[in-house]
């Protein structure tokens, strides 16, 4: 019984260090999912070269998101129309663009077919979820942003 502990323990300590080993080669978890359809990190300053494709498109359900976003704040109708359905550039239309440059990406949740992307407007505290059609943005087809939703900061949750 003595033996059979000590042989467990060894195996458990290589283990460990093969563990400690990977997260040392990769930088960060050996465990972690690093390509998501969602591409959950935040932040709409993310460099949309970064995640392009060689074609010089987004690679993820994020990254078309945050083109969409950076396109409609600098105004550029052709990519607007580019990343998004008709409805959605008719949404943002109606929205107005007053505060169209500030808006941060705050989150990112997918499923099989379509993620959502949420961003919030650092100047009114509204909230933008955009739905993203993951097969569409992974392989660089347009339109991939398919659905929008303004939410002002006084609205109830639903």
């Amino acid at each position: 019984m003595n033996t059979t502990f000590r042989n467990r323990a060894a195996a458990l300590s290589v283990a460990a260090i093969a563990g400690f080993a990977g997260v040392a080669l990769t930088g960060g978890s050996a465990l972690a999912a690093t390509n998501s359809a969602a591409d959950s990190g935040s932040g709409a300053e993310v460099n949309v070269a970064s995640d392009a494709h060689s074609d010089g498109h987004p690679r993820n359900a994020s990254g078309y998101a945050d083109a969409l976003v950076k396109a409609w704040g600098v105004g550029s109708d052709e990519e607007v129309n580019e990343y998004a359905t008709p409805g959605v550039v008719e949404a943002l239309s109606e929205h107005g663009d007053e505060h169209a440059a500030s808006w941060d990406r705050i989150a990112a949740d997918g499923a099989a077919e379509s993620s959502s992307v949420v961003y919030k407007n650092k100047v009114t505290g509204e909230l933008l979820t955009f739905g993203v059609d993951n097969k569409a943005a992974t392989h660089g087809l347009h339109p991939a942003v398919h659905h929008v939703q303004f939410k002002d900061r006084t609205q109830p949750s639903q």
